[in-house]
C-alpha cells in the first residue's frame, strides 16, 4: 500500500512540476546547471573548472553566460549571468530539507555520447561535510545514484525548489551541495541583477538613511526629523529622504556596503555614519556653513608710566654773603629732561629753583643799592630787613608746597563675548551585527556527538531549524560550524 502511495506523489509531482523543472534545468558545457532567476543567473558547481565565459544551452535555445560568483569553499556553487532576461526559472529554497523527506534531482548525463534530461528521486540519508580537493565542505547525502554530466544538477524539494547541487555519486548515494550554500550564491548575485533605484527623483538627490529600531542615535534622529522641524525643512528641499530598516531591508544595506548605523549616504558620495545632533548632520552634508569658533577675548592693557618722584625739598640756610647770579646756563643731562608741551614735575623744579636764583640776585641787588645810597647803619638796616623778608617768603613756599599727585592711566579692555557653546554628547557606534554564540554551539554538538553517537539524526534536525531561522533573516551559519 504504502508503495502505491509513494509511485502515487511521485507521478503528481512529476505531472505538476516536471515540465518548469526541465525548461529550467540546463547544460553548461560539460556540466550541469540550473536557472534560477528570471534575469538568466545559472547555478552550477566548482569542481567543473568552467571558464569565465561559457555557452548555456537551453531547451529552445543557447546563449553567452558570464562567471559572476565562485563560492569560498574547496566546493560550492558557481554563478552564471546570461545575456538578457525572461529565462525559465525554478526558485531557491528558503529552508533545508529534512532528513527522510523525498527529494528530486535532474541533469544532462552523457549517455551513449549524448546529453539527455533525465531526473530520479530518494530519501534524504543525512547531513554531513565531506573532504574534496584538499578542503571540506558542507552536503547532503542522498539515496540515489547519478551518472557523469550530471555534476551541478539541481537537488529540488517536493515544492520543486532548489535546495542543492550535485557534487558526485557513487554505486548507491549522491552526494549534494548543501542548501545554505546555494542560498548564499542567489543572495551575493541577485542584487546585481536588480534594477537600480533612480539616484534621483524630481531633481533632488537621494538621500538613504540606514537605521534601525534598537540603535538609540537613530531614534533621535526621528524625532528630530519629526514633522515641520527645520531640519526636515532643509534635508527635503535638497534630497529626496528614504529611510531603510537593516532589519527589513538587509539586501539594501548590503548592497551599498552599510555595517553600522545609523548612516546617511547619498549615492556617489562618502557615507556619513553616526548622528550628534542636527546641526553637525546638516554641516556635514553642506547644508549649513560650519561657525568656526573664536578664540577666547584678550585683555589689552595700556602699561603705566613709571611713577616720578619728586626730588627732596631742602631747606637753604641764610649764605653768609649772596650767591653771585650765574653767568652761563647749566647744561641739559639725564636728569635734567627737556620741556615739553607737558612740563613733568621735573622740569617744573628746575624752573622754580631758576626763579629762586634770580629773587636772590633781585635782593642782593636791592640791598647793595639801599646801603650804597644811604650808606651807615640805615642802609643796612634796610637792606637786611629786605633780604630777611624775601628768604622768610621763599621758605614758606617751599615747605607749604604739596608733591605732584601722579594720577594712574585708566585701564583699557577689549571685551568681546564668546559665541553660544553647545554641549554635544559623546556617542559611539558599533557595528550591528556580533554573536559568539555558533563557537558555543559547535563545540556542545561535538561533545554530544562523541558522548552518545545515536544523537546524529537528532544533532541534522537541528541544524535544519537554524538555517530555516537564519535564512529568514538573511543571514547564513558560519562555513567552520555547518
Amino acid at each position: 500500500m504504502l508503495k502505491h502511495v509513494a509511485s502515487l506523489l511521485i507521478l503528481l509531482w512529476t505531472t505538476s512540476v516536471h515540465g518548469a523543472v526541465a525548461d529550467a534545468v540546463v547544460m553548461v558545457d560539460g556540466c550541469s546547471g540550473v536557472c534560477v532567476d528570471p534575469a538568466g543567473l545559472v547555478l552550477t558547481v566548482r569542481h567543473c573548472n568552467l571558464p569565465e565565459t561559457v555557452t548555456v544551452r537551453f531547451k529552445d535555445r543557447s546563449v553567452t553566460a558570464t562567471r559572476i560568483y565562485v563560492c569560498r569553499e574547496i566546493e560550492g556553487p558557481v554563478v552564471y549571468d546570461c545575456e538578457g532576461d525572461g529565462y525559465p526559472h525554478v526558485p531557491v529554497a528558503a529552508s533545508p530539507p529534512r532528513v527522510g523527506e523525498r527529494l528530486w534531482s535532474y541533469g544532462y548525463p552523457s549517455i551513449n555520447d549524448r546529453r539527455e534530461l533525465r531526473w530520479t528521486s530518494g530519501p534524504l540519508l543525512r547531513w554531513s561535510t565531506f573532504e574534496y580537493g584538499g578542503g571540506s565542505f558542507s552536503g547532503n547525502v542522498v539515496g540515489f545514484r547519478t551518472c557523469p554530466g550530471w555534476s551541478g544538477g539541481p537537488l529540488l524539494n517536493a515544492k520543486g525548489e532548489v535546495c542543492g547541487l550535485l557534487n558526485s555519486t557513487d554505486c548507491a548515494t549522491s552526494v549534494f551541495v548543501s542548501s545554505a550554500s546555494v542560498r548564499d550564491a542567489y543572495a551575493a548575485t541577485r542584487s546585481r541583477t536588480e534594477p537600480t533605484p533612480p539616484a534621483v527623483v524630481d531633481g533632488r538627490p537621494k538621500l538613504y538613511v540606514f537605521g534601525s529600531m534598537s540603535c538609540t542615535p537613530c531614534r533621535r534622529f526621528k524625532d528630530d526629523y519629526g514633522t515641520g522641524t527645520d531640519l526636515r525643512r532643509m534635508l527635503e528641499a535638497t534630497y529626496a529622504v528614504e529611510f531603510v530598516d537593516i532589519d527589513k531591508q538587509a539586501e539594501i544595506a548590503r548592497r551599498f556596503g552599510v555595517s553600522e548605523v545609523p548612516t546617511f549616504l547619498v549615492p556617489g558620495r562618502d557615507p556619513i555614519v553616526g548622528y550628534e545632533g542636527a546641526d553637525k548632520l546638516l554641516i556635514a552634508l553642506g547644508l549649513r556653513q560650519e561657525i568656526v569658533s573664536r578664540p577666547p577675548p584678550q585683555r589689552v592693557v595700556v602699561p603705566a608710566e613709571p611713577a616720578l618722584v619728586p626730588p627732596a625739598v631742602e631747606t637753604p640756610a641764610e649764605p653768609a654773603t649772596p650767591e653771585p647770579p650765574p653767568t652761563t646756563p647749566k647744561p641739559v643731562t639725564a636728569e635734567t629732561p627737556l620741556v615739553t608741551t607737558e612740563p613733568s614735575a621735573t622740569s617744573t623744579e628746575a624752573v622754580e629753583r631758576m626763579s629762586g636764583v634770580v629773587e636772590k640776585a633781585v635782593t642782593l641787588a636791592t640791598w647793595l643799592g639801599v646801603s650804597g645810597m644811604t650808606g651807615g647803619a640805615g642802609g643796612l638796616l634796610l637792606g637786611g630787613i629786605a633780604l630777611w623778608r624775601t628768604l622768610r617768603k621763599r621758605r614758606r613756599s617751599r615747605t607749604g608746597r604739596d608733591p605732584p599727585t601722579i594720577e594712574k592711566p585708566p585701564m583699557v579692555t577689549v571685551d568681546s563675548p564668546p559665541p553660544p557653546q553647545a554641549i554635544v554628547p559623546e556617542t559611539r557606534f558599533a557595528p550591528y551585527e556580533r554573536d559568539t554564540f555558533a563557537e558555543a554551539f559547535s563545540w556542545a554538538e561535538s561533545e554530544l556527538v562523541r558522548k552518545y553517537p545515536g544523537a546524529v539524526g537528532t544533532l541534522e534536525s537541528l541544524r535544519g531549524l537554524i538555517d530555516q531561522y537564519l535564512a529568514a533573516k538573511g543571514l547564513k551559519r558560519p562555513a567552520a560550524h555547518p
